[in-house]
């Protein structure tokens, strides 16, 4: 079956639409935006914002859904590449950038929603997408229980909480590291902790 071709102007006006939507929620709170602002911005009229959405939530859905599901396939990585990798070689893993790459280039969206605004459905939904990563990663790189420093799903939901933390301060302080760097410190913290070495044990003299 095949699907019939979108129109190229349904396409261009929606992308205005979300664009706009985006604009305003990095100026003010989504309570504060209308129907009326987001289409002066968009530079279309009223009417025609109804010829596409029902209301500015269903914009909202849209906008939300779309980058979660672009975020999902950028950080999902088959098995062989998580066996050829070494962990040891001080690099991250190319997920982990990926990850970040994502969150860079959408930078006004991750800020409008998780900064500006803390707009709940958005950080569920992108905390769904980390403990998928997250969950995924542990379990294909150390299936063991035995190996792990606290119960599985204890350690999953604590980096996964950490992920979503740290990709906020992030964007709060305007990216002020670099994307590769992130990852790096962001895939060390996942598999070592914190410390170097075991706090309060002095080097051996």
């Amino acid at each position: 079956m095949t699907h019939a071709k979108k129109d190229p102007r349904v396409i261009r006006t929606q992308r205005l639409l979300r664009a706009a939507l985006i604009d305003l929620m990095e100026e003010r709170e989504l309570e504060q935006i209308t129907v009326q602002d987001i289409a002066e911005r968009a530079t279309v009229k009223r009417a025609t914002f109804y010829l596409h959405y029902e209301d500015k939530q269903a914009l909202l859905t849209q906008c939300i859904d779309e980058l979660l599901n672009e975020l999902r396939e950028q950080v999902d990585t088959a098995e062989s590449d998580y066996e050829s990798f070494d962990y040891l070689s001080g690099e991250p893993h190319p997920s982990f950038v990926r990850l970040f790459h994502h969150i860079s280039v959408h930078y006004n969206f991750y800020t409008a929603m998780l900064v500006k605004n803390r707009v709940a459905p958005f950080a569920e939904g992108l905390l769904k997408v980390i403990h998928e990563f997250v969950s995924r990663g542990i379990d294909r790189t150390e299936p063991d229980d035995g190996n792990l420093t606290a119960r599985r799903e204890v350690v999953v939901k604590y980096v996964e909480s950490a992920f979503l933390e740290v990709i906020i301060w992030w964007l709060e302080r305007q990216m002020p590291y670099s994307e590769s760097d992130m990852a790096a410190q962001l895939m060390n913290l996942s598999i070592h902790g914190p410390y170097i070495r075991i706090p309060g044990r002095r080097n051996p003299q």
